[in-house]
């Protein structure tokens, strides 16, 4: 995790970061998050250890820093904190030093001039989060002991997500992908397998499926997916729907999924070739910036709830929208249903 960050920024991105930024130390035991807390900056863990813990209802406060029964992780250097915010969102986590730790810390209005005002760097920052958290999710669901089944959970609709587009993103999605038919029950994504296309859901709706046992892509792939399919048992995590991405865990990096997603009723799909996407990225940097932080909002929806899946059952926050939040999700929203009427999808 250490060099991700790195690998994905320019040398101009890392002295704007340097620059910017302002060193801090934490002592033992340190709260630099508290859950539900509105954040105005963003970290990048230096040096040491940082530990991450699901509010404990039962310890005297909220998530006690040293009641260790509620620790889910521990963060090393390279990995950035606090970047809720920048998804209309609010932690669900405790993080505090353990013992000891170095963070930058990036004021909440720097980084969002930054954002806007430099695509470039927009794009090479939202690519390194995207990649971090789909590390964070994938060490998760390759410990399918530590996860709680979640039948009764739901990422948040995705749909608003749609607003970070331009109405020429969404045009080239349309002439590039083609809606495929996903039956109830038909398995769309294998686990331990790459995935080779962008998927949007544009209808029904698909769960999120671990196996029972730690993952083991080649363990998988050597059965075969009909054997793989017959002898080995999955629990659902979380489901997804419209506007869903399914896959994206995958996506970036290239690894192996480590879950299977299938679709719990008849569903729709809308399918971008990988390389056609991979393409268009080098070629229009200003569709990269906003595709990357469509990723990377979507993945910090997807984390959000298999991080909670980790507690108790009723261990979830209530996620108040204020005007602008609200307005984002009406906006992503008519974008979406523009987009659907351009497939032909729920038509009459």
């Amino acid at each position: 995790m250490s060099d991700m960050l790195l690998r994905e920024l320019s040398n101009a991105d890392i002295d704007w970061f340097v620059t910017t930024g302002t060193r801090q130390q934490l002592a033992d035991a340190a709260v630099l998050i508290q859950p539900n807390q509105a954040l105005d900056e963003m970290y990048l863990l230096l040096e040491g250890t940082l530990a991450v813990r699901l509010p404990n209802k039962s310890a005297t406060g909220l998530g006690s820093p040293t009641n260790p029964t509620n620790m889910i992780a521990q963060m090393t250097r390279g990995e950035l904190l606090g970047e809720s915010w920048l998804f209309n969102a609010r932690p669900v986590v405790q993080v505090a030093a353990a013992p000891e730790a170095t963070v930058l810390s990036i004021s909440r209005s720097a980084l969002e001039g930054k954002l806007r005002t430099d695509i470039e760097f927009a794009a090479h920052f939202y690519r390194a989060l995207a990649l971090i958290m789909s590390e964070r999710i994938r060490r998760i669901f390759e410990n399918p002991d530590q996860v709680r089944y979640g039948a009764h959970r739901t990422v948040k609709e995705a749909v608003f997500v749609f607003s970070e587009l331009h109405d020429s993103d969404i045009d080239w999605m349309v002439r590039q992908g083609t809606v495929d038919e996903v039956a109830s029950g038909e398995i769309l994504l294998h686990a331990g397998r790459p995935v080779d296309a962008l998927y949007t859901v544009v209808d029904g709706q698909f769960a999120i499926a671990m196996a029972d046992q730690p993952c083991d892509p080649l363990s998988f792939c050597s059965r075969g997916l009909s054997e793989q399919a017959a002898q080995q048992t999955f629990r659902t995590a979380t489901y997804i729907s419209r506007g869903g991405l399914p896959g994206i865990i995958s996506f970036l990096d290239f690894r192996p999924l480590p879950v299977t997603i299938r679709a719990m009723e008849p569903s729709q799909v809308l399918s971008i070739p990988r390389q056609q996407v991979a393409i268009k990225l080098q070629e229009d940097l200003g569709f990269a910036s906003r595709f990357y932080r469509v990723i990377a909002t979507q993945m910090a929806n997807l984390l959000s709830a298999v991080t909670l899946l980790r507690g108790d059952d009723d261990d979830e926050m209530d996620e108040e929208l204020d005007v602008a939040a609200l307005q984002q999700v009406s906006h992503g929203g008519t974008k979406f249903d523009w987009m659907l009427r351009q497939l032909g999808v729920g038509c009459p």
